[in-house]
């Protein structure tokens, strides 16, 4: 017995898994090798704080500083130095600086003293009081050689191994630039020269930060953050180290490393103040906080008044009634005008039994009237001529005149019961 033959075709050689799997895997590889990652290695804490030795922090700032001969100071407060000669520096804050912040920062520049920012979201309204905005576009970085002297040399192979931890798209610095909205100042010194962005002319210049002299002072303002920050300033040959200390040359006083405190309070160190603290502090502190807070409380006065409450109040209750003597007066005066004397004598005699029933001889409340009256009779034989004028005026009434003897002999009934 034969092998059954393989098919004419048979399985084509490029097809087979040891040789598409291993060509899938190499493809693999160098893409992942060649192709830019712009944010590999930048993760962690976004501020830029001289605090934060994360990618995206300052310390590395702080350290080269210090180590030029500059006195570092990091101040978690919002009250700024009073010396004129200090350098302030404010770098892309996360707490936004207020009104009265802004205000006294420029006076302190005014004065003599210096200041360094960074342009961010937290000091948009000093950037508006310096008519200065970062531009729209990213440019490209055109490298110095004074920036990259003393960079020790990159060690070349098959492979750059720079390009796993690049920054920017192929391993060239990008940042944002520095535009004035106005004329630029005369006193205007540019730092980290820009290639020109596609499309606009090549004969302009573009930098991203520039300084300037304000009043007796000195302003530097860098329209990107990532001109200060640790993943830029570690990699020699970017030359943003250089620039960062020629900046900070250009704000010290006659060319000399004073005092430079870097405002920690704005990027979230420190006493933080709470909604409720800042509400307070603006009704109290300024005028037009203290007029509201009187409006207020006076709308919660009259809130007060007009609400409806709960539980409504009410007024008692008073019912005017007549005194006893008043009341028998009139249902006398009713019952002379009907004459009216049979009621009249029952409701006398109802009253008799109702005092004597307590007494000697009881009269029991379930007995008729005349029942009441024989055992009277029975018992005071004496007035036995007053309990039948009084039976007699009961059932058939009586004039008058003999009206008036019934309420004798109801006395004499009363009193003698009562003496038993």
């Amino acid at each position: 017995m034969t092998a059954p033959n393989a098919p004419a075709g048979g399985q084509r050689w490029y097809l087979r898994p040891r040789v598409a799997l291993p060509a899938v895997g190499l493809l693999v590889i160098i893409m992942a090798v060649n192709v830019a990652q712009r944010t590999v290695g930048r993760s962690g804490d976004p501020r830029l704080s001289t605090y934060s030795t994360q990618p995206l922090g300052a310390r590395m700032f702080y350290e080269t500083a210090r180590r030029f001969g500059w006195r570092v100071e990091q101040r978690k407060t919002a009250d700024l130095p009073a010396e004129p000669g200090t350098v302030t520096a404010v770098l892309d804050p996360v707490v936004p600086l207020r009104g009265p912040e802004v205000h006294a920062l420029l006076d302190h520049v005014r004065a003599g003293g210096a200041l360094l920012v960074m342009l961010g979201d937290g000091v948009a309204g000093l950037a508006d009081s310096l008519h200065v905005r970062a531009g729209n576009g990213l440019t490209r970085e055109r490298h110095q050689t004074a920036e990259s002297e003393g960079c020790p040399p990159e060690k070349r192979g098959l492979i750059n191994s720079r390009l796993m931890t690049t920054i920017w798209p192929g391993d060239q610095v990008a940042l944002y630039t520095m535009e004035f909205r106005g004329p630029v100042p005369g006193s205007a010194v540019p730092f980290v020269a820009l290639d020109a962005p596609a499309g606009r002319g090549a004969g302009r210049s573009y930098h991203a930060a520039y300084g300037f002299s304000y009043g007796r002072g000195r302003i530097v303002v860098g329209a990107d953050p990532d001109l200060l920050r640790n993943d830029a300033i570690r990699n020699c040959p970017y030359g943003l180290d250089v620039a960062a200390m020629q900046m900070l040359a250009y704000l010290g006083e006659n060319g000399r490393r004073g005092r430079l405190v870097f405002d920690e309070f704005h990027q979230g160190y420190g006493q933080q103040s709470g909604t409720m603290s800042a509400i307070a502090a603006y009704l109290a502190g300024t005028p037009s906080g203290r007029t509201l807070a009187g409006l207020l409380a006076a709308g919660i006065v009259l809130l007060l008044a007009a609400a409806p409450r709960l539980i409504p109040p009410r007024d008692p209750e008073r019912i005017e009634r007549r005194s006893p003597l008043e009341h028998v007066d009139a249902l006398g005066r009713a019952y002379a005008q009907v004459g009216a004397t049979r009621s009249a004598t029952a409701r006398l005699v109802r009253g008799v039994r109702r005092r004597v029933a307590g007494g000697p001889a009881r009269a029991d409340s379930d007995v008729s009237d005349d029942a009441f009256l024989d055992r009277a009779a029975r018992d005071a034989p004496r007035i036995a001529g007053d309990v039948a004028l009084i039976r007699r005026a009961l059932h058939d009434g009586v004039a008058r005149r003999e009206f008036a003897s019934v309420g004798a002999a109801l006395e004499h009934l009363e009193l003698s019961l009562t003496r038993i």
